[in-house]
């Protein structure tokens, strides 16, 4: 079904006048209908368009009729940069202005194991659209705006709905991580509800999440924990045993809505922090858990410092500024979160604290007549808790 931009009256976004989009496409249509933008930057323009949003544009993906082959010789005949990111599945990265444009070749599927697809090429526009997730990313739009929808995407963008393409069994087996996709989407969209038909099928199949890799759970649990209804969406993958499959060591959800909350009001977003508050305050399960996800040591080390344990302690300035030191600004934060106490005043000193720096070294002990030793650093951090109790003065 083809659905002309005048009828849906959604004009012409602003990211399609882009002059390298324009040039890209140019150069694969080559005066015919060989490439059309797919998926994510089509849906969202008409998610902005029928729900009132601001959704941002993010990268732009292109598909294509012509093979990987054909789409880099007819880019690099036109002058454009082409790197061959993902070529054994079809696809490449044309690059202008250090701004990447994915280009795949349209697919259908031969086999499916669960988690790998076996694909061959293709030139049939419905067929590639069969072969993706859900409806509202099987949406394609042409250079002039025109929007090409086969399987309804447009009608379930108009209705909230995040509806699996064909059956939903079928297709969570084709690959679990289907599963943890269509929460992100349904919680990322605030609108709508979740659809029942695909949530029963998740749930009969949650087993399934426990043979995907943790970088690819943590791929899209962590976009979950960032949603915009995270604090809906948690609680019921908690309710329906999604949640353990995710996280095996989970705790409760309590502090995570709390947590949240507060979040949302100061306009706090902390993806790792929301984690922590899922887990119980054991350095053991932490590290446990972060393996299990394939977290970076960065990660890592601040979900093993959100469980530390954290002093009492007043919002006075003299305060803030002891605990700003010891701990660190990321730290207090999310304890002040944890604990229901942060509000605006108490966030804005926070983020304009600049942290002091001890004004003696080691070398002026050494100066001083102090031997290197267990000694001098003793005494190094003496003076230094004088210089902290006495407020950094």
């Amino acid at each position: 079904m083809i659905m002309n931009k005048l009828e849906l009256d959604i004009g012409s976004p602003e990211w399609l006048d882009n002059s390298d989009l324009k040039n890209i496409m140019s150069v694969l249509n080559g005066g015919g209908d060989h490439a059309k933008i797919v998926g994510g930057t089509v849906r969202d323009t008409l998610i902005n368009h029928f729900w009132n949003k601001t959704r941002p544009v993010g990268d732009i993906d292109i598909a294509s009729i012509n093979t990987p082959e054909a789409n880099t010789a007819l880019l690099e005949a036109a002058g454009i940069k082409v790197i061959p990111t993902g070529i054994k599945y079809g696809t490449v990265t044309a690059v202008i202005n250090k701004k990447p444009y994915e280009i795949t070749t349209l697919r259908r599927d031969v086999s499916t194991d669960g988690r790998h697809a076996q694909v061959e090429y293709s030139d049939d526009w419905a067929c590639d659209a069969k072969r993706r997730d859900f409806t509202i990313n099987a949406l394609y739009m042409d250079a002039n705006g025109t929007i090409f929808d086969p399987l309804g995407g447009i009608k379930d963008v108009k209705a909230g709905k995040v509806r699996f393409i064909g059956d939903a069994d079928v297709r969570i087996k084709e690959d679990a991580l289907r599963i943890l996709r269509f929460f992100r989407f349904s919680s990322q969209f605030d609108m709508g509800g979740f659809d029942e038909t695909a949530m029963l099928a998740c749930v009969a199949l949650k087993d399934m999440i426990v043979d995907l890799s943790g970088e690819r759970i943590w791929q899209e649990f962590e976009k979950i924990l960032r949603s915009k209804r995270a604090i809906q969406t948690i609680p019921v993958l908690a309710t329906i045993g999604i949640l353990r499959q995710i996280l095996p060591d989970f705790a409760k959800t309590e502090n995570f809505i709390k947590y949240t909350k507060l979040e949302k009001k100061l306009k706090l977003q902390n993806a790792i922090g929301r984690l922590s508050c899922l887990l119980p305050s054991d350095k053991n399960i932490i590290e446990k858990s972060a393996l299990h996800l394939k977290l970076s040591n960065d990660q890592k080390d601040n979900l093993v410092k959100f469980a530390a344990s954290y002093p009492k302690h007043d919002l006075k300035t003299k305060s803030l500024r002891k605990v700003l030191y010891q701990y660190g600004k990321a730290v207090v934060i999310h304890n002040l979160l944890l604990l229901g106490k942060l509000d605006q005043k108490t966030l804005n000193y926070i983020n304009n604290y600049q942290m002091p720096a001890l004004p003696i070294s080691g070398q002026d002990l050494l100066n001083e007549g102090w031997k290197p030793g267990p000694e001098l650093g003793a005494e190094l951090k003496r003076r230094e808790q004088l210089w902290i109790d006495g407020d950094f003065k």
